[in-house]
């Protein structure tokens, strides 16, 4: 009987990199040396899909430092019709990845140095051990502005207030194969990776990590990105949101009668009342609870009317925003080997 290779023998796992670039060709560059010179380690081969979100300028293949000695056998590029946004573009480069048999697993990272290369080996390492578990880099410490920091905890808080959940990771995660080919048919996909992460329920462990320093240039998520980046995210659950206004709302409505029904009590039955208070009390509650059960029928409409339409399906959507797909490099020996087979 023929013996099983061992772990030695065996060929190593393909890993597919997804990152999303717009315009950051040169910070591109510095990611794939880092990737070289940090992650050789991990005992994999990797395969990246670089998400061009609309760039104006177009990449050099030249200008990336691979080596056929290297862990990178090949570099394909997304390119898309028009700038779809950070989220959107990681969840294009994930429907590419997850039609292909020849990946194990899928790491999602930023393009410009924040995403330390060197952490993909902690979590190959974790994501070795529970092979069917999403691993997330969580952030032990950053290293944006005082003033990012303060509207990121913002977000979290807000987050957590509405939504009832903590997250505390962003896109940078080692996701199974198995995990890209279930989340790409959630509709919360195409709006964040980290909500569509949590709502999916897939088991998941968290790996503290440092974020990194940009390679270079200035960051593009400014405020207006980052409250953009909050509601996407805060829109995944829509529905537990809608639950939640509704509670909060009839306790309200409930409070507000409580209310006037006081006010008429102390009217009628007490000498407390003041010539005049019960009618504007009574007056301002009555025009509170109205506008209450004004928030609760609109809010209701438009969480039904949300319930008709049809959602985005990254699996099946996300072709239409594809201009090509291109691969710049790829290892002469695997390019030899696909022609004679085919």
């Amino acid at each position: 009987m023929e013996s099983l290779p061992d772990a030695a023998t065996r060929p190593p796992q393909r890993i597919a990199i997804v990152t999303p670039v717009l315009d950051d060709w040169e910070p591109l560059a510095q990611l794939v040396g880092d990737i070289l010179e940090n992650a050789a380690q991990a005992g994999v081969t990797f395969h990246m899909f670089v998400v061009d979100d609309g760039s104006a300028s177009k990449l050099d293949p030249a200008s990336l430092p691979l080596t056929l000695t290297g862990c990178i056998a090949r570099v394909d590029v997304i390119t898309l019709g028009l700038n779809l946004g950070h989220q959107r573009a990681i969840a294009v480069g994930l429907v590419t990845v997850a039609v292909r048999d020849d990946i194990h697993a899928v790491v999602v990272m930023d393009s410009d140095g924040e995403d330390r290369p060197s952490d993909i080996v902690r979590l190959l390492a974790v994501a070795r051990d529970r092979p069917q578990t999403v691993v997330l880099a969580g952030r032990a410490r950053r290293t944006e502005s005082s003033r990012f920091r303060a509207g990121y905890a913002a977000y979290k808080l807000l987050f957590r207030l509405m939504v009832g959940r903590q997250i505390s990771f962003g896109n940078f995660c080692v996701l199974p194969i198995a995990a890209v080919r279930r989340l790409v048919y959630m509709p919360e996909l195409w709006n964040n990776l980290p909500a569509a992460v949590l709502r999916s329920r897939l088991p998941h462990v968290m790996v503290p990590t440092e974020r990194g320093w940009r390679y270079s240039g200035a960051s593009k998520m400014n405020l207006v990105s980052l409250v953009v980046h909050g509601l996407s995210a805060i829109s995944v659950y829509v529905d537990t949101i809608f639950v939640r206004v509704l509670l909060v709302s009839a306790v309200f409505a409930a409070l507000t009668i409580m209310g006037i029904v006081a006010a008429v009590v102390i009217r009628l039955f007490t000498a407390l009342a003041i010539p005049g208070w019960t009618t504007t009390a009574v007056g301002a509650l009555l025009i509170l609870l109205v506008q209450t059960i004004v928030l609760v029928v609109a809010t209701t409409l438009m969480s039904l009317s949300g319930r008709s339409a049809r959602p985005i399906v990254p699996r099946n959507d996300c072709a239409t925003f594809i201009s090509r797909i291109e691969t710049v490099w790829e290892k002469p020996l695997l390019a030899a080997a696909k022609s004679i087979i085919a």
